[in-house]
């Protein structure tokens, strides 16, 4: 890695192509049963970016000698190792909003928080955006992150941001936006050639009263054509909302997606907090992935996910976990999303269990987001997306060590804080609780003097 060069942003060079983890002393993840697992002493070895193969520590024999780097996940006490987490749902570019609405007031409806958010917003600069994008990016990371789908409407931006912060992207671009009225489908569409190994399309509706029948009938037969696009909406996140699909359509948002043939395992619904039993029923049959927002639905008052629901459907696995963005949330961490969800269910009859909450924040991401068969777990055949924890911490300490299992619930329930490293398809973009390819004291300054111009310009 090199990270010797003080610069605003680095470059990767000379990674290694071969890493074997040596001794990590706790590994937690789902195995190829869907079953989340704590693994004890073992070592993985990663080529070209992908897991290779699990090893019992000791085992590891030629390995230790032949290839380009040994990480020592045994020392300082010793490591846990997670696979990357998987934000389903984010706004990064808007990540200079915050402290501008201080995560709404005591009486601001959904409604009323974004309209003055969307007032700051169609002020900004594209290179606001960019840097704006990369901050958020770069927190993200630095709290377990390494995939993100954005719903924004400027790939300019996040796409410029992504490439900076080697993160993995689903770039959903908006075709009906509040914020940007010259958004299109047409628009987005021509985004779709403009991606690579870390970086995939989507498509994104703001609400559903922001689109016609034609349009709808028009993305369907852009989904056809490209057959590895998802199409992501906000979707019963307020009754406000669902009443302007009402009142534009005559019904409900999930009969106008039905009748428009949406309904399918490549439609990202985000909140999903308004929908009846008949509604989830729906869904579920269709393989719908679903958000939830359970921080930004509090703060916003918009009401309660119904996971008891999709529990008892058996399609759980089909529900992921999302940040929103900093003017729904204090920092852009999914543990504290999964900890929200843990408090949120516990009185119900199907509260969430630590292991789900797991998969929540990993391969149930993976899946909704199509990566399924790639991202969301350690284990042979999937991308090396690994955060490294430190096990000596207030977040973890202490637990049974005859149970290594009670590190899950630690983790959630207390906060494991920050990770120590972040890998990304084998390349270390996290190193030693720093930034590898961005110089985030540059960023910091960047920011907050673009935030200031930007208060300055709707004062």
């Amino acid at each position: 890695m090199n990270t010797h060069k003080n610069r605003y942003s680095r470059s990767i060079t000379d990674q290694p192509n071969t890493i074997l983890i040596k001794d990590g002393s706790y590994i937690i993840t789902t195995n190829d049963k869907d079953e989340v697992v704590v693994l004890r002493g073992k070592s993985i070895y990663i080529k070209n970016g992908v897991v290779e193969e699990i090893i019992d520590a000791g085992a590891e024999g030629n390995l230790l000698q032949s290839v380009d780097m040994v990480y020592n996940a045994g020392l300082r006490g010793g490591t846990v190792l997670t696979p990357g987490f998987v934000n389903a749902h984010s706004h990064p570019p808007m990540y200079l909003l915050r402290s501008t609405t201080l995560l709404s007031n005591d009486t601001a409806t959904t409604e009323e928080s974004l309209a003055v958010a969307r007032t700051i917003e169609q002020t900004m600069t594209l290179d606001d955006q960019k840097y704006a994008a990369l901050g958020d990016f770069t927190e993200q990371q630095k709290l377990g992150t390494t995939t993100v789908l954005s719903h924004y409407h400027t790939p300019e931006a996040t796409r410029w941001a992504a490439r900076k912060a080697h993160v993995r992207l689903v770039d959903a671009i908006s075709m009906a936006s509040k914020t940007d009225p010259s958004a299109s489908l047409e628009k987005a569409q021509a985004t779709f050639s403009d991606v690579d190994e870390l970086i995939s399309a989507g498509i994104t509706i703001h609400t559903m009263e922001r689109v016609s029948v034609e349009e709808l009938k028009a993305v369907k037969q852009v989904m056809d054509a490209y057959p590895e696009v998802l199409l992501t909406i906000h979707c019963g996140e307020t009754v406000t909302e669902v009443e302007g699909s009402l009142k534009k359509h005559g019904k409900r948002p999930i009969a106008v997606l039905h009748e428009a043939g949406l309904l399918s395992e490549r439609l990202v619904l985000s909140h999903a907090v308004h929908f009846t039993d008949d509604e989830i029923s729906l869904l579920v049959k269709n393989n719908v992935g679903v958000v939830h927002l359970p921080t930004s639905n509090r703060i916003h008052k918009s009401g309660q996910f119904n996971y008891g629901m999709f529990y008892q459907e058996n399609e759980a696995q089909r529900v992921a976990l999302g940040t929103d963005s900093v003017i729904s949330k204090s920092k852009l961490d999914i543990i504290s999303e999964a900890f929200q969800s843990k408090v949120m269910h516990q009185d119900s009859d199907n509260p969430v269990s630590y292991e789900e909450l797991f998969k929540m924040m990993t391969i149930n991401g993976a899946r909704v987001l199509g990566m399924g068969d790639t991202v969301g777990k350690i284990w042979p055949g999937y991308k090396a997306d690994i955060a490294f924890w430190k096990l000596k911490d207030r977040g973890f300490i202490p637990y049974d060590s005859e149970n290594p299992n009670t590190l899950i619930g630690n983790m959630i329930t207390h906060g494991a804080t920050a990770i120590r490293d972040l890998m990304i398809g084998g390349t270390f973009v996290i190193s030693h609780r720093k930034h590898v390819l961005v110089n985030e004291s540059k960023l910091l300054a960047d920011l907050q003097q673009r935030h200031i111009e930007l208060r300055d310009r709707v004062a």
